[in-house]
């Protein structure tokens, strides 16, 4: 693209290198940025948007669209301190457009503008009041699927976009049987969100598509109004999100995309690696730029990366590189089995701490966390301090959703699923005692009169239940701020959480992280949607300061440390069994294996344990990850390890040299060679007729002589 002298003179775009410097400074239409690891895709998109501002755009027009509030707030502040003009471009998440979309024109689509959004724990007690009330289990039917495994098959088939039958038989085929009792169950469940008003994380997608293809005139509005739209993580997008970014950019098709195909990793939500190779065909003359210089990696783990991803059938052509010449290479250790794993990571743990290095500097990546049980054990042993990352989401917390169900009522009072659950909170008050109580509130004549028939519903008597009723009337006061109404629950609900969880001290700490939260709304729905749609981390603070990480591959992208370990790096856990058998899923796994190396900044260790055992087949040798396997060679220091202790040789009686060599005819220590397991080294006898020999792509075999054919390596 030819560059003007003003251009060159940028104040936005001056201290980025080349690359990014050509992708900042656009002056439209249709953009593909392929942003390596490490390449500095974040400074990128914060100097695109000072330099749109910077060339006359209204702040106002341009939206930019990432995956966590955080990510969005993180950009736009950086690019206020380029521009203070930057200070009114519209920044959030997929989910927090659509409901802003949504909540403004739901009657277009016949819903309720008071709607609730609700999160997988409501999803999963809205399944199984179905399953229940249609009787689909019968009585000792243990092998029917639980409400989790269903709402997931639904999420996945709609997220997919495939038949729930065709969801089922790739994800959970073991189910098949069930195909129809899992049907009646989703359709229960559409049901039941429609006439509760609740829309889940995906309906806010479908739905906002719906919204912007079924009404014309809002599709040119919205795509008139935000003429410029930024998009960060593109690989992660799903199908429905591409759409959506097609009909916001149809008016003027100035649409910028970032991602890095090398790192789509998350499939198993439904993102499609597919888009970002389609950018190209969906939006004709569309420039591609790569982003290739890393900020954070020595070039050694980098040649490591590079040579991983190279291996892939589907990529952007790209080689990272940096100015961070020399470094040590990655480190390949071959432990004998998941103790010795431990004990290596352990004992290198200890050195580098011992050296001066932060513990939060160092971090242990794992594709399941199962893989890191044993290190677990053996770190809580050592007495190393480490926090374990993934899994855990705030407002997933019994006493955080108790809490908030008095809310959400308020905000929308047909929301039966939290007057269940906020009901059964009062004194012998259980299933049966809530439902009969919801179903005198639905005989007002509108849900704004539920909250008057409260104090007389039947089986709520007792000062438990007046407190309830002066409760929701404080609540239902529509001038009341959002932090007014959080500490009056907090107020309320403290004394039902002391008698119901013994931790209660924990949860009461959790209570508190909410009145600052709601501070920043001027609304109650507001707040609800917002909490649920970008659930905060209530245990952050935990993994600053003092601690290793120990986390899954999937919860570390995005981050970085000096000094990483990945576990397991073996075939059939790195990748898993079944992703053996399904090409695509093979490739996914070779990309996260691209995300787990170039996480380390410093030095990477791959662990691959040489055996493991299996239950119903004991102790199997396990074969090297086939994503370091086929490497070429010098990419990786690979120790000789000591994984027997060689036993010291016993007095015995004395042989002659033709005895010795027909009983022992390989000295222990020495390396051999078998046709079929390799070379490999001598660890040992077993009386005079079997040997033992540890192979370096086999691990141990006790052999006998007799058949061995063994040689001299």
């Amino acid at each position: 693209m030819k560059r003007t002298h003003d251009d060159l003179f940028s104040p936005a775009l001056e201290g980025l290198n080349p690359a990014q410097r050509l992708a900042a400074g656009q002056s439209g239409g249709p953009v593909l940025v392929i942003a390596g690891a490490g390449s500095g895709k974040t400074r990128t998109l914060v100097h695109r948007v000072a330099y749109l501002v910077e060339r006359g755009v209204d702040p106002g027009r341009i939206l930019l669209l990432t995956f966590t509030r955080k990510a969005a707030q993180e950009m736009l502040s950086r690019a206020r301190d380029l521009n203070p003009d930057c200070a009114r471009v519209e920044g959030g998440t997929f989910h927090s457009l659509c409901y802003r979309l949504l909540r403004a024109h739901a009657s277009r689509l016949g819903l309720n503008r008071q709607f609730t959004v609700i999160d997988r724990g409501d999803c999963e007690q809205l399944i199984r009041g179905v399953i229940n009330e249609q009787k689909l289990k019968t009585k000792g039917d243990r092998q029917f699927p639980r409400a989790r495994t269903i709402n997931d098959i639904i999420s996945k088939s709609r997220n997919q976009e495939l038949p729930l039958e065709d969801a089922l038989e790739q994800w959970a085929g073991h189910l098949l049987g069930y195909l129809d009792e899992i049907s009646k169950a989703a359709q229960g469940f559409a049901a039941a969100k429609r006439a509760q008003s609740l829309v889940d994380y995906d309906d806010l997608l479908f739905l906002a598509e719906e919204l912007l293809r079924e009404h014309n005139d809002l599709r040119q509005r919205f795509s008139k109004h935000w003429q410029h739209l930024l998009v960060d993580e593109y690989q992660d997008t799903n199908a429905v999100q591409a759409r959506l970014l097609k009909l916001l950019a149809s008016e003027h098709d100035n649409l910028m995309v970032v991602g890095d195909d090398a790192q789509s990793i998350y499939r198993f939500r439904g993102a499609r690696v597919e888009n970002i190779f389609e950018f190209p065909e969906d939006y004709p003359g569309a420039k591609v730029i790569k982003l290739e210089q890393n900020y954070r990696s020595t070039q050694a783990i980098l040649d490591l990366s590079n040579e991983v991803i190279a291996q892939a059938w589907h990529r952007y052509d790209k080689k990272l590189f940096t100015k961070r010449l020399g470094g040590n290479r990655p480190v390949l250790r071959r432990p004998r089995d998941d103790r010795g794993q431990a004990r290596l990571v352990s004992e290198r743990i200890g050195e580098l701490v011992k050296a001066g290095n932060k513990p939060e500097d160092i971090a242990v990546l794992f594709r399941a966390s199962r893989d890191s049980y044993e290190l677990e054990l053996e770190l809580t042993s050592s007495r190393v301090p480490f926090v374990k990352v993934g899994g855990f989401r705030f407002l997933e917390a019994a006493h955080i959703k108790d809490a908030l169900s008095h809310l959400r009522v308020i905000a929308n009072p047909n929301d039966f699923l939290s007057w269940q659950r906020l009901l059964m909170l009062l004194p012998g008050v259980g299933p049966k005692k809530a439902q009969t109580a919801i179903s005198h509130l639905v005989q007002a004549d509108s849900p704004e009169l539920y909250l008057g028939r409260l104090a007389s519903a039947p089986g709520l008597g007792g000062a438990a239940s007046q407190r309830l009723a002066e409760l929701m009337s404080e609540l239902s006061d529509p001038s009341a701020t959002p932090l007014t109404l959080v500490e009056a629950v907090i107020e309320y609900y403290e004394p039902i959480c002391r008698e119901a969880h013994e931790d209660y001290p924990r949860r009461l700490r959790d209570l508190e992280e909410l009145p600052g939260l709601a501070r920043g709304f001027s609304t109650l729905s507001e707040f609800m949607a917002e909490v649920v749609l970008e659930p905060p981390n209530a245990y952050a603070a935990e993994t600053q300061g003092g601690r290793i990480t120990l986390s899954t591959v999937h919860s570390a992208k995005g981050l970085e440390w000096d000094h990483v370990f990945i576990l397991w790096a073996t075939d059939g856990r790195l990748p898993p069994q079944m992703a053996l058998m399904d090409p695509e899923s093979l490739e996914e796994e070779r990309r996260l294996m691209y995300v787990a190396c170039t996480r380390a900044a410093g030095e990477l260790t791959i662990l691959a344990p040489m055996e493991s055992y299996q239950r119903g087949r004991g102790v199997v040798s396990n074969e090297l990850s086939r994503f370091l396997a086929e490497l070429p060679t010098g990419l990786m220091e690979s120790p000789r390890e000591n994984i027997f202790e060689v036993p010291q040789p016993q007095a015995a009686a004395p042989q002659s040299r033709g005895s010795m060599r027909q009983d022992r005819p390989f000295p222990v220590g020495s390396l051999v060679e078998h046709n079929t397991f390799g070379q490999g080294r001598v660890m040992g006898y077993q009386g005079g007729k079997k040997i033992l020999v540890h192979f370096e792509r086999h691990g141990l075999k006790i052999l006998l002589l007799e058949f061995a054919n063994l040689n001299k390596a």
